[in-house]
């Protein structure tokens, strides 16, 4: 009775620690901001319209394309994009040499939350 027990016990917390953050190596594609929070506070009521048409694409080759169209401002960024630390993080740099780390929070198929500082931004991709 006792092994059936711990071996019960055993499967229960190997099934428990499957649901740790899950990373999947594909960033590639063209992904959207649908929520963003700093210090654990919803902004996205906040920010919502300037994000409204951001999106940013990754691309196999290791490059990037982030656009923020707003009106008659339009942001684009280029440049390349990296893992670090085995999936931790992404490493964005861009064509004037600067570089950004994120830490990178469930990547998935089709999310991605990508936290710098103190700001977390939850990413869809496009369908």
């Amino acid at each position: 009775m006792k092994k059936a027990f711990w071996i019960l016990a055993g499967a229960f917390l190997l099934i428990g620690c499957s649901h740790q953050t899950e990373y999947v190596n594909d960033l590639t594609g063209r992904w959207y901001i649908y929520k963003i929070t700093r210090d654990n506070v919803d902004q996205t009521h906040l920010v919502g319209d300037s994000f409204q048409n951001y999106s940013i694409t990754y691309t196999a080759d290791g490059k990037y394309l982030e656009m923020n169209p707003q009106g008659a401002d339009s942001n684009i960024r280029t440049g390349t994009w990296a893992f670090q630390n085995s999936y931790g993080q992404l490493v964005m740099t861009d064509t004037g040499n600067v570089a950004t780390t994120y830490t990178i929070f469930n990547l998935t198929g089709n999310h991605v939350e990508l936290l710098k500082d103190k700001e977390d931004r939850y990413l869809r991709k496009f369908q």
